[in-house]
């Protein structure tokens, strides 16, 4: 895991997704797709790092209320192209309203993650379809936490190059061992952690099941995330795109 972290002072959850096995005896290629908690609170360091690393897009998906309280942070200043999709919700306090017309009852984040192809399915799409441009890598996409919403989206674009589902599991898995410096994060912040107050603790785990779980649906309800965002309407050719991007033969970076 320690070479997958980007070791960043403002972001705690910044990680490769290169390395992973994934269909055809290929890898997804390093340094190119990474998944991110919040990027607002990037140290002067941080940003010379990921301008080294030659970042040149950020898919941001909080809600709008979340980018208002925060702002983009130092990459709002640098020359690298930003896209807000937020899953939940698509102007100022619909996602508030939304959710609560609409989000699954009860503390199961499966079912969550499964009511985001539904309510996000046009932003899931859109970054689906941002990330079928190669000119758009490297290319890091994030939420607050780098847990749920990142965590499908990540999910989507690995079952899309033919990564297992355990390997799914196991990356979703490694934000596990960076929630204590998320919340930490969290409970230094009034607005954050008045929001903490008011939702499960659950909300907060990070279980193999629920992704497990997920997974699991995806493919018996929408025959996987290809079959998934084709009907969300991303183009074939987008999707093909993201594949020859994302995949190298094994061995190829050796």
């Amino acid at each position: 895991m320690a070479d997958r972290l980007v070791p960043l002072e403002g972001a705690f959850n910044f990680r490769d997704l290169g390395g992973y096995p994934a269909s055809g005896g290929q890898v997804t290629r390093w340094g190119t797709l990474f998944r991110s908690d919040t990027l607002h609170e990037l140290s002067a360091s941080d940003v010379d790092r990921l301008r080294a690393m030659g970042l040149a897009t950020v898919v941001d998906l909080r809600t709008p209320r979340e980018l208002e309280q925060t702002g983009r942070g130092p990459l709002g200043r640098e020359p690298v192209g930003y896209h807000h999709l937020s899953v939940l919700g698509h102007g100022p306090g619909r996602e508030a309203a939304g959710e609560a017309m609409a989000a699954p009852e009860g503390d199961d984040l499966s079912e969550r993650y499964l009511w985001y192809l539904e309510v996000g399915a046009e932003a899931l799409a859109g970054a689906l379809t941002i990330l079928g441009e190669p000119a758009n890598y490297p290319l890091v996409f994030h939420c607050a936490a780098g847990k749920d919403r990142t965590g499908v989206l990540a999910a989507l674009v690995l079952d899309l190059v033919g990564v297992a589902p355990e390997v799914i599991v196991a990356d979703y898995l490694i934000t596990g061992e960076r929630m204590e410096l998320i919340l930490g994060r969290y409970r230094s912040d009034p607005a954050f952690e008045a929001r903490m107050a008011s939702v499960p603790p659950s909300r907060f785990s990070v279980q193999a099941s629920t992704m497990e779980r997920f997974l699991d649906v995806l493919h018996q309800r929408f025959g996987g995330a290809g079959a998934w965002a084709t009907g969300a309407g991303v183009a074939p050719s987008s999707i093909e795109r993201l594949r020859t991007t994302l995949l190298e033969p094994a061995g190829a970076a050796c």
